[in-house]
């Protein structure tokens, strides 16, 4: 079962993936009471972090469970001159209220009888994630319906996001749903044929 619980301009997407009764919960960002209405009496297992930016992680210490981020924006959760949180918008979390667990490359993280596999793609952040279940990809701010995310934000990088974009769009499945942080869902079959970043890249050749 997969509940999507759209962002606006300011908000990233939060995605709620369940299967018998037990859930994970992707870049939950805002609107507390939403969340919980949706989970209602099933168990949350752990959230899951596609990275570290503020708009992507407002809600982490809500719900005391293992946080899972990639090993290179786990500090990123804390450096507020690069994360997004300011004086006007400061962090609501603490070291000490969260449960951090360290994802790589390649990591299944437990859904029920199912598992999330760990897709490392720099580029957005040098830590940067995206997490592939059943049929569904759920990318963050690395890729987009017909675009990709910034690179020039703090640990962001051009070479890295290129290596990303060939590596998602030119090697898994094209019935995938592509799931991102933001704006609409699309497929990796529409983005092979249509992302003229890829079609670009692509045909500069191997970076």
């Amino acid at each position: 079962m997969l509940y999507t619980l759209n962002g606006y301009d300011t908000h990233a997407h939060a995605y709620l993936i369940c299967r018998f009764g037990h859930c994970l919960l992707i870049d939950p960002n805002f609107d507390y009471d939403e969340i919980i209405d949706k989970l209602g009496d099933y168990i949350l297992d752990g959230i899951l972090l596609t990275h570290a930016h503020h708009d992507h992680v407002a809600l982490i210490h809500q719900f005391h469970v293992p946080i899972y981020i990639h090993s290179d924006d786990a500090a990123l959760l804390f450096e507020d001159r690069y994360n997004g949180f300011s004086n006007d918008f400061k962090r609501p979390y603490q070291r000490k209220q969260l449960d951090i667990k360290i994802i790589e490359d390649g990591m299944k993280i437990p859904l029920a009888d199912h598992e999330v596999t760990v897709i490392h793609t720099p580029g957005h952040t040098k830590g940067s994630v995206c997490f592939l279940y059943q049929k569904y990809l759920f990318t963050g701010d690395t890729l987009f319906k017909n675009s990709v995310g910034r690179h020039d934000l703090y640990s962001g990088n051009l070479f890295d996001l290129k290596r990303s974009i060939l590596k998602l769009i030119g090697t898994l499945d094209d019935n995938l749903t592509v799931l991102p942080g933001h704006d609409d869902k699309t497929t990796i079959r529409n983005e092979r044929k249509s992302n003229p970043f890829y079609l670009k890249w692509k045909k500069q050749g191997k970076i």
